[in-house]
């Protein structure tokens, strides 16, 4: 914990020396709020631990918009919001897969505390809600037809697999879901730098 500390102090310098103080400040608060406040408060009391939880693995964008552009934009909001709503189904998929050991050390996940069942219904509703936040890039002018077509396409196969998994509910599509979400991420990404307006 000491070693991770004077990590997390010494970088917090080295950003704001060689960036900004907005750059440094955020990836401090994400650090706050990965650690302190979802590792040690969040995961062992409260199944929504993933979802509240989210929003500090969904800092990084805000980091690197502000180290790049000084400040923090609607765009980087967007990118923020993606990776937020990303992480609940693609971090239930993996629990459904992992439910009885989460339940062994005591963890509440969601297909532990309030079943298979009811995660399967929350991954539809998070990734049909990912679907629509992924639009926002296009909808405000910030990226283009390319985007537009990879984020339609890719949110169809991740809905798609979402609604699988919730009507066959069986391991195999648990994980086609979990190792298509981490695809589905790399690959949206990859198509807003295809098309990107500077």
């Amino acid at each position: 914990m000491i070693f991770g500390l004077v990590l997390a102090v010494a970088s917090f310098v080295l950003m704001t020396l060689a960036l900004n103080l907005l750059a440094a400040s955020l990836a401090l608060a994400g650090f706050i709020g990965y650690a302190g406040i979802y590792t040690m408060l969040l995961k062992r009391s409260t199944p929504q631990n993933i979802v509240i939880g989210g929003a500090a693995g969904a800092v990084p964008p805000l980091v690197a918009w502000a180290a790049t552009r000084g400040t923090v934009s609607w765009m980087a909001l967007y990118l923020f919001a993606i990776v937020f709503y990303w992480t609940p189904p693609h971090f239930w998929a993996l629990s459904l897969l992992m439910k009885d050991d989460y339940a062994r050390v005591g963890v509440p996940m969601m297909p532990v505390v309030r079943g298979e069942r009811e995660t399967r219904r929350l991954i539809v509703l998070y990734s049909l809600l990912l679907y629509a936040v992924t639009q926002l890039p296009f909808c405000a002018g910030s990226l283009g037809g390319i985007y537009l077509v990879a984020s339609m396409m890719l949110g169809a196969l991740f809905v798609g697999a979402a609604v699988m998994l919730y009507r066959r509910a069986d391991r195999r599509w648990a994980l086609r879901l979990y190792l298509f979400s981490l695809v589905y991420l790399a690959l949206l990404f990859g198509a807003m730098v295809a098309d990107v307006k500077l």
